[in-house]
């Protein structure tokens, strides 16, 4: 088992530590309140110690966020296509399933059904779960608070009997643009890498 060490700039030893298995190092120090970065590495007494040099930070606040996604498919313009958004707060163009937070007691089809609306316009039913992702990070939100981040999304099937033109109808929101994008077009989009996998090769 490996160990980690935090430094401060004039290594002074900070914080050490066991690294579990299965967690990423740097992740040990970030609960702590730290933002770690590698700086090399040392065996002491047949082990191996991973250092980084840190600076102090707030302790991470606990976040937790439930939400729901569809993967639409459909006929559109005769061509087979699936339901795609981008998102007004990334950096580059990166496309993923509608969808997104659910409202206080919302049952997460539900919260579905309005995210797939309210993001594209369709009208979406016969919705079949596919799988429950859970994902846990440490990091700055948009606001710069230092979280300990746990999302929770439920993602479904959808059938859409009737596609349209896409529109977005939560303007102001998270959602930049929205299509239909043709499946033989998907392995040359870029794709969320954790909702890759819930779409066709294309």
């Amino acid at each position: 088992m490996a160990r980690v060490r935090a430094v401060d700039e004039t290594g002074r030893t900070l914080v050490e530590d066991t690294v579990p298995h299965g967690i990423d190092p740097a992740a040990v120090l970030q609960t702590r309140g730290h933002a770690p970065v590698w700086v090399g590495s040392e065996v002491v007494d047949g082990e191996v110690v991973l250092v980084y040099r840190v600076a102090p930070g707030d302790r991470p606040k606990p976040h937790q966020r439930l939400s729901a996604y569809a993967v639409v498919h459909a006929e559109y313009d005769g061509v087979p296509s699936v339901l795609l958004t981008t998102f007004s707060m990334s950096q580059r163009e990166v496309w993923g399933l509608p969808g997104g937070g659910l409202d206080p007691g919302e049952d997460p089809v539900d919260g579905a059904v309005r995210e797939v609306w309210e993001e594209t316009g369709q009208r979406v039913r016969d919705l079949r779960p596919l799988e429950l992702v859970s994902r846990h990070w440490t990091g700055r939100a948009p606001s710069g608070r230092l979280e300990d981040y746990h999302a929770v999304s439920a993602v479904y099937r959808a059938t859409c009997p009737d596609p349209v033109r896409p529109v977005i109808h939560d303007v102001g929101g998270s959602t930049a643009d929205a299509a239909w994008i043709p499946l033989a077009a998907l392995p040359r989009t870029p794709v969320l890498d954790w909702q890759r996998r819930f779409l066709p090769d294309g």
